[in-house]
């Protein structure tokens, strides 16, 4: 969508009644600008939505909507602590109740393009950082963070360029568990 620049990118709500969905709101992002790539991964769990925005300012970001009533709006911007260009944050998104988590395959962190995943916590209004997650086998081009998911206690990241028992690239996941 170019509705803030080419390629900034929306989101849409769909509401089904029955046997019918119809669309609820549009979102962007308040800052929104060309090549964003807004949308490019979304996430919804109850009143709340999380989108990815792979492209902005060159490292990527999230951005969290809640609902109230049949408004949805923006709640709040979420980026990487330790953010570098390149490093394609919110490229995969998942919400569920008061955390959220948002893959970036392109962190540097164990090797270029190792990858690492970003779980933020809900307290109120506000989201917080709580925790990065990266392979404990991490290496370079393994593109951890490439799909997320977040239920309750549990994270699941993919791995999908990961070489496993010498296949090259035949991908892994990586499970994590909350603890406190």
């Amino acid at each position: 969508d170019d509705d803030k620049g080419n390629d900034s990118g929306s989101a849409y709500i769909f509401l089904r009644s029955g046997t019918s969905w119809s669309q609820q709101a549009k979102l962007t992002a308040s800052d929104g600008a060309a090549y964003d790539n807004f949308g490019i991964s979304v996430s919804i769990s109850g009143d709340y939505a999380i989108v990815g925005a792979v492209g902005d300012d060159g490292k990527g970001s999230a951005y969290v909507f809640k609902r109230d009533g049949t408004t949805w709006s923006q709640q709040q911007k979420l980026t990487a602590s330790d953010g570098a260009n390149g490093d394609r944050f919110g490229y995969s998104v998942s919400i569920n109740g008061d955390y959220a988590i948002a893959g970036a395959w392109g962190d540097d962190d164990n090797g270029s393009s190792s990858g690492s995943a970003y779980v933020f916590k809900r307290d109120g209004t506000s989201w917080s950082q709580q925790a990065k997650l990266t392979a404990s086998d991490g290496a370079a081009d393994d593109a951890f963070g490439y799909s997320v998911s977040i239920s309750g206690d549990y994270a699941i990241v993919g791995a999908f360029y990961d070489d496993v028992n010498v296949m090259v690239d035949s991908g892994s996941a990586y499970i994590f568990k909350r603890g406190g």
